[in-house]
């Protein structure tokens, strides 16, 4: 296919936060190679206030709710993408009412991964993922590699989140902390039981850090882990607790202000390691499908502990880890 002086490229990342953060440089990728595209990128509802003014793209958008049966979302995709003119969409959570909607509205190039009706694509790429040989970013850079273009060093581009850091200063002066000194944020919670690391853990940590001369730690967490936060929160310790407090936006200002992230695989060690911010992240998995190499923190600076098991992994060892970057 020609590409056009001024192609409309549709970019469709749905799901969670870590796994649409990792497919930003591949955004990168596509301005570069394509700089007078027009480009839309399609992420869930949840993520779309973090990333509705992100500078690689022309537009953001959430993805609508559609409906239940995923005939009925294919076709009322078709008709929205038709509208949109697109000429190439690249898909990178694969769906089958995605694959259907692009063929149905008649995109000349689609883009993906070779599972769940994708023979409807007319550009795909075998699914290795789960053998989990690469990088997360190297995998979703594969589909632009496909169609031809080039792919240079992958870069994370964001807004200067100036009002978020003000607000995140303000929310952390009103629970105690000084905002000009350092602190560590901790993040104990994940999306799936195999990746957590014993909360009685992590509040032996916090209160091990929050002890420290001249250190604050800042406990993060998304609205749902609120009940939990008594189960982490030291009776001693200079500790804010911003758990269901702010922003994706504004969470993305404080962990840019942090000196070290800390948490299990989770959204928020991705978002620190865009904001340039090193991580110290638990893994307790032998598999490669769920690993740090697949998905670690990208770029370098953080530190990575994996064990075959979270309980494994003992307090002292990640305060040292911590310590290191204070």
């Amino acid at each position: 296919m020609t590409i056009n002086a001024s192609p409309r490229v549709l970019f469709v990342r749905t799901d969670r936060l870590g796994e649409t953060i990792l497919t930003l440089p591949t955004l990168h990728a596509l301005r570069a190679a394509m700089p007078q595209a027009h480009l839309i990128l399609m992420v869930g509802a949840a993520n779309h206030e973090l990333l509705a003014d992100y500078p690689e793209v022309d537009e953001v958008v959430a993805e609508p709710g559609l409906g239940d049966q995923w005939w009925r979302r294919a076709g009322r995709l078709s008709r929205l993408w038709r509208s949109w003119r697109v000429q190439t969409v690249m898909v990178s959570n694969p769906k089958k009412e995605y694959h259907v909607a692009a063929w149905l509205a008649g995109i000349p190039r689609r883009v993906g991964y070779d599972c769940k009706w994708g023979g409807l694509l007319t550009n795909r790429l075998p699914d290795r993922k789960a053998l989990g040989e690469r990088h997360e970013v190297e995998y979703n850079l594969d589909l632009v590699r496909l169609i031809g273009l080039p792919t240079p060093r992958p870069q994370w581009q964001w807004p200067s989140f100036t009002r978020e850091q003000e607000d995140v200063r303000q929310l952390l002066s009103a629970q105690g902390l000084n905002p000009s000194e350092a602190f560590v944020a901790i993040h104990p919670w994940t999306s799936h039981p195999s990746k957590q690391w014993p909360l009685p853990r992590y509040r032996e940590l916090i209160g091990a850090v929050g002890r420290e001369p001249s250190i604050q730690v800042a406990l993060i967490g998304g609205p749902e882990e609120r009940i939990r936060v008594p189960e982490v929160l030291p009776a001693h310790g200079r500790v804010a607790d911003v758990v269901g407090r702010i922003s994706l936006s504004q969470l993305a200002a404080l962990l840019r202000q942090a000196r070290v992230v800390v948490s299990n695989d989770s959204g928020p060690v991705h978002l620190a390691a865009a904001m340039g911010t090193p991580t110290v992240v638990l893994f307790g998995t032998s598999d490669p499908a769920t690993g740090p190499a697949r998905w670690g923190p990208w770029g370098a600076g953080h530190t990575v502990i994996c064990k075959p098991r979270m309980e494994h992994i003992d307090v002292e060892e990640v305060l040292r880890a911590v310590q290191r970057y204070l």
